[in-house]
């Protein structure tokens, strides 16, 4: 194993313990010396890496937090077809069927941005964090966008903040997940979420009926 390879190894061991422990006990509580400790490495090593603790964060939010709302939660709506079907199939996975929702995490992102809403840094942490949901609402859109065209959506909805609203619900109900393990509660937002998005079908057409003049 070359150098190289080695150092990115590092690199990366030192992002996942990170992120694990960032998102498990949130970002003021978790020092690096405590990260180091847990992957058996020096400061040394760390700081060859890292310029400092928000840097480590801003490579943590590109590294994970970026790239598993993409794998997660935009790649699986690029696809084309029903967005009403995508996303409640996208819920089920989520929300039902998800085994890391037992580890009572809550969401990566907005866990991190709660905690570094008001961090001072020069590393724009927070505008990285609105960046991410900021590319997710531009996928649920597009998607609306395509629904619309192929006739599953009604055309006069105001994609922008039905797209909001999907996040933010969606943002609220697994946060809960970090104080309560009450599974009914999953299942009773489910419901009401495809409740919400049968709202966006296209009305029907009102029938007309007309007298016989004969």
């Amino acid at each position: 194993m070359t150098q190289e390879i080695k150092r990115k190894l590092t690199k990366q061991k030192l992002i996942d313990k990170g992120y694990e422990l960032i998102n498990m006990y949130g970002y003021h509580a978790v020092s690096i010396d405590l990260i180091i400790k847990e992957v058996g490495l020096t400061k040394g090593a760390f700081y060859y890496h890292f310029e400092n603790k928000h840097h480590f964060v801003s490579k943590i939010i590109q590294e994970r937090v970026e790239k598993e709302i993409h794998s997660e939660f935009i790649e699986p709506i690029t696809k084309r077809g029903n967005p009403i079907f995508i996303l409640s199939d996208l819920l089920q996975e989520k929300l039902i069927n998800d085994a890391s929702l037992e580890q009572n995490l809550g969401s990566p992102l907005t866990n991190m941005i709660v905690a570094l809403s008001y961090e001072h840094n020069d590393y724009n942490l927070k505008g990285q964090l609105y960046d991410v949901l900021d590319q997710w609402k531009v996928a649920l859109i597009s998607l609306m966008y395509r629904g619309i065209e192929d006739g599953y959506l009604d055309r006069h909805i105001n994609t922008e903040p039905v797209a909001e609203f999907i996040i933010n619900s969606l943002e609220g109900v697994r946060t809960l997940k970090r104080t309560t393990n009450n599974k009914a509660l999953f299942y009773n937002y489910m419901e009401q979420f495809k409740n919400y998005l049968d709202t966006l079908k296209p009305a029907k057409e009102e029938k007309r009926y007309y007298l016989d003049a004969s």
